[in-house]
């Protein structure tokens, strides 16, 4: 396999982005959907070839971003969450994060809280005090690993258009003591948020117990 399988990426994501432009938001979801089950073959193959994958990496994130932002305009809000949680997950998990800019990773975080708050006020309130548990931490380790993106987005480009979204929903929480910084405890353990992936993965598991988790 090259190290360039999609040559066209592009323009399909030019395509995607007018297609989202034009209020053509089902055909946006398909075709992203496809672009991005692509990329992440390619990423998958590259790895397992034990090639370089720093640009696979990259088109992979940037077809998530595309994919997500698609389901989170046609109201697919579980989809959503569990496209964004899971594409943060894949790079974490084929050593591909340091190849990706953190501002694509706080576009996927904020699409992830957004789309998970979403799907918890569709559900309601819960008197179940297993339910309200498994929010409050998902809640917890996406704001807080959104704080940790949101400042290295600001350290690598202050000027970086995905920040002011992120700083209104960071700034209207910051008393309310679910930042955890500079490290999240996920149970005993603190976890460094430069590596994720054990937050990523308990995230998984309570929203599939809940079932929001596609």
């Amino acid at each position: 396999m090259s190290e360039n399988t999609l040559p066209d990426f592009g323009s399909q994501t030019a395509e995607i982005a007018l297609l989202i432009q034009s209020g053509e938001i089902e055909q946006a979801v398909r075709i992203s959907g496809e672009l991005l089950a692509a990329c992440d073959n390619e990423l998958r193959c590259l790895h397992n070839e034990r090639k370089v994958i720093n640009e696979a990496a990259q088109r992979f994130i940037e077809a998530a971003v595309l994919h997500v932002h698609a389901l989170r305009l046609a109201g697919a809000s579980s989809d959503a969450f569990s496209c964004a949680v899971g594409a943060l997950l894949t790079v974490e998990v084929y050593n591909a994060a340091s190849f990706v800019n953190s501002s694509r990773k706080l576009r996927l975080y904020s699409f992830a809280i957004s789309s998970v708050i979403d799907c918890f006020d569709r559900m309601g309130d819960s008197s179940d005090s297993t339910d309200e548990n498994h929010r409050g931490y998902i809640l917890s380790y996406l704001a807080s690993l959104l704080y940790h993106y949101y400042q290295e987005t600001v350290k690598e480009n202050p000027e970086d258009p995905s920040l002011s979204e992120s700083y209104n929903f960071l700034k209207a929480i910051e008393n309310s003591g679910a930042i955890q910084s500079p490290k999240i405890k996920l149970g005993e353990k603190d976890v460094d948020p430069a590596s994720p992936g054990p937050l990523l993965i308990d995230i998984m598991g309570r929203a599939a117990a809940l079932g929001i988790y596609a």
